[in-house]
């Protein structure tokens, strides 16, 4: 197997694609002609606010490219939807997946847009007939309708919430199953998987019960603990923490 090393860094942020797929990823542009890490997720680990993502700080620590796949909260779908990030998974040397929220997937209560998949597109059936009083065509976005359902009524809400935490595990497991390699499950979030998981700090609604489920290694690095509102993204000291325990979780 060839392996790719490294090269400097742009001083610039730039984008890229890869293959056919239409999303735009944190570049620059990594070979793929060789042994590469592949790393899916949502905004941390596009990592706009800091200069080298964990990705770029794994490739260092292992020696092997790391392709950055992050998308701005982004959901499981994201990943399953596009046949070119389906097949650059399923041909990864090794595979590193970000825990992403429950919310923004699609689900039999709601539909999310197929790219940008914290944008709510519309409610279905099951939706109206659960929140008959609710007004669907003010809501553009899931965490807004998340904070709608539980101001009209939190009771309701708990349907809506186990609907989207057996989704969110039946997609990470068809997500976790696209790989050939064992996969590493990165928990980079502003709480621990054990405190409270609702919608309010990321990754929402996701459990320990739920990553038991997925069935495949877990390295947690949490970036801040501060409850009942949402941190600041992750610095650079957080994403050299995450590129040194997964190296160490890789044999690195």
């Amino acid at each position: 197997m060839t392996l790719h090393m490294r090269h400097a860094p742009s001083a610039r942020m730039t984008t890229c694609s890869y293959g056919l797929s239409r999303l735009q990823f944190r570049g620059p542009r990594r070979p793929t002609d060789g042994g590469y890490v592949a790393c899916p997720g949502g905004s941390e680990t596009f990592g706009r606010d800091v200069a080298q993502p964990f990705p770029d700080l794994l490739e260092q620590e292992t020696g092997m490219v790391c392709l950055n796949l992050g998308q701005h909260l982004a959901g499981p779908d994201l990943f399953l939807r596009d046949a070119a990030l389906r097949a650059l998974v399923h041909d990864a040397a090794a595979v590193v997946i970000q825990v992403m929220g429950a919310a923004n997937l699609s689900n039999r209560f709601y539909k999310v847009h197929p790219r940008r998949n914290d944008r709510f597109i519309a409610p279905r059936a099951p939706l109206r007939r659960l929140y008959p009083e609710v007004d669907f065509t003010e809501i553009a976005f899931t965490g807004h309708l998340m904070a709608k359902l539980a101001e009209t009524d939190g009771t309701r809400l708990t349907e809506v919430q186990q609907e989207l935490r057996g989704c969110w595990v039946r997609r990470m497991r068809e997500l976790v199953g696209l790989a050939n390699v064992p996969v590493h499950l990165l928990w980079f979030a502003p709480r621990h998987p054990e405190d409270p998981a609702g919608a309010a700090m990321d990754p929402c609604l996701v459990t320990p019960g739920m990553l038991d489920a997925v069935g495949t290694r877990l390295t947690k690095v949490v970036y801040d603990s501060n409850t009942g509102q949402r941190p600041n993204a992750p610095g650079i000291e957080d994403h050299r923490r995450a590129a040194a325990a997964l190296g160490l979780a890789m044999g690195a």
